[in-house]
């Protein structure tokens, strides 16, 4: 399937530009993760300013941290413990118990620390190439977009703080790769069938968002993809993988009682509905507070509106097209492929609905803006068939860039920034959330009923 989806080449300039961009992003990143684990000086060589933290991979060296620290867990939530933060951050411990007592049963220490997420970012970066050459055609449409994925603000700060979700979003690929294989006897499966388990259970307790994945995965009603039976199409694999997220529900249920829900006020990287918190105060100062709460209606209002304006409008690009025709490109994508979509679009989308989110989970949305570009190149598309995927993909790269205006905090950037960010949230998002909320829906629930309606039509009279 890849040989024959990617002989569509370029001329030969854009072909050697192409590469050019992949090669500069790729070693940028690599060389930045190595010197920025190896501290000071060599760390301020890597990343961009506004990145770097102290200490270096500043989340994942929290946990490492708090993991070494032998405290009773119930003196974390309750802050009565505050010395064991080596950047000296004071606020509560708000990380599922899961991810300490892992670090201690596996022994993590502090100085593992640049280890863990040196090998993890670059796992991540390969699986994210290879994603994107796995969807897009064209060689040179492939590097770019590569590019600019590898140079996104949402994959740079994940990879400087060495954010658990780099981790949780390897787990969901591996997850995929595992439940995608062919369907073969009980006992031939089990050891898969057992590490998918394991990998649910440890997920879920790491942090229950991708609950919301696997809620994606059980909507899918088969009858997409041109491969043989796959391991998730067994009822027992589904109910042993339930299973194992009931279990890793339970040890979050006394951190939920002893955390209970923190309010965050969002802010830039922020995007989910309930994002409104960090302009309240600026509205309030500049407006005065009746006008502030008439602007703060609207702005949810359009929220609402463009969340319904994304929907209206994939159903009119027909963006559930991939499955209306036996040679379309929703029937070449591998068991894996559509697993990997289907589980990271629906922890995004989930996480949107219900959380305030942050810029670390753009990473499960990188699978579907492949995929639009895909999309978007198919054969057999016209009009605004072509154009709201190509349009979507573009107010993505707006979303995912125009927080490097904040690069030296000038006055322009800052004000760009500042214009931009009320756009992208309450405009440019809600618009993606509901075109990709109408792809799940259509490739899930409705897909059963688009797979009938499509066998009367061809059915011969």
């Amino acid at each position: 399937m890849s040989s024959q989806r990617h002989a569509a080449t370029g001329p030969s300039w854009l072909e050697g530009l192409s590469w050019l961009l992949l090669a500069a992003s790729g070693c940028f990143l690599l060389f930045s993760l190595i010197v920025y684990g190896l501290g000071e000086p060599l760390s301020n060589l890597g990343f961009v300013h506004p990145m770097r933290m102290k200490p270096p991979f500043a989340d994942l060296r929290y946990l490492t941290a708090n993991s070494e620290c032998g405290v009773n867990l119930d003196d974390y939530y309750k802050g009565l413990v505050v010395g064991c933060d080596p950047a000296g951050r004071t606020y509560r411990f708000d990380y599922p118990p899961m991810s300490i007592w892992l670090g201690r049963f596996l022994h993590v220490r502090g100085s593992h620390t640049p280890w863990i997420a040196i090998t993890t970012g670059f796992a991540l970066l390969i699986s994210i190439l290879g994603l994107v050459r796995d969807q897009v055609a064209s060689s040179w449409k492939w590097r770019v977009l590569g590019s600019a994925m590898l140079m996104s603000f949402p994959l740079h700060q994940a990879l400087e703080r060495g954010n658990i979700d780099v981790m949780l979003f390897l787990m969901l690929l591996l997850f995929a790769f595992l439940v995608s294989r062919p369907l073969k006897s009980f006992l031939a499966a089990l050891p898969g069938n057992i590490l998918a388990c394991l990998l649910t259970f440890f997920s879920v307790s790491l942090k229950i968002y991708p609950l919301f994945g696997l809620v994606g995965l059980l909507a899918a009603r088969g009858g997409g993809v041109a491969t043989a039976k796959i391991r998730w199409d067994s009822a027992r694999l589904k109910a042993m993988v339930l299973a194992a997220a009931a279990a890793g529900i339970f040890p979050l249920l006394g951190y939920f009682r002893s955390v209970g829900n923190l309010i965050k006020e969002g802010g830039l990287g922020s995007h989910g509905l309930l994002a409104f918190g960090y302009m309240n105060i600026a509205l309030v100062d500049f407006f005065g507070i009746d006008t502030a709460r008439l602007l703060i209606r609207v702005l949810f209002v359009s929220k609402a509106v463009a969340l319904l304006a994304g929907f209206w409008l994939a159903y009119k690009a027909n963006l559930s097209w991939v499955w209306s025709r036996p040679n379309s490109l929703g029937h070449r994508l591998s068991g894996f492929q559509w697993i990997t979509l289907l589980a990271a679009s629906s922890v995004w989308l989930g996480c949107y609905i219900f959380t305030i989110n942050y810029d670390y989970r753009f990473l499960y949305l990188f699978p579907f803006i492949a995929y639009l570009a895909a999309l978007a190149a198919a054969p057999g598309r016209t009009g605004l068939q072509t154009l709201w995927p190509s349009a979507l993909i573009l107010m993505m790269l707006i979303i995912l860039f125009f927080p490097w205006l904040q690069i030296g905090y000038t006055e322009l950037g800052m004000k760009s920034v500042k214009i931009l960010e009320p756009l992208t949230e309450f405009v440019l998002i809600p618009l993606f959330a509901g075109s990709l909320f109408y792809f799940l829906l259509a490739n899930t629930w409705l897909l059963q009923r688009t797979a009938i309606q499509a066998a009367d039509v061809s059915r011969p009279r």
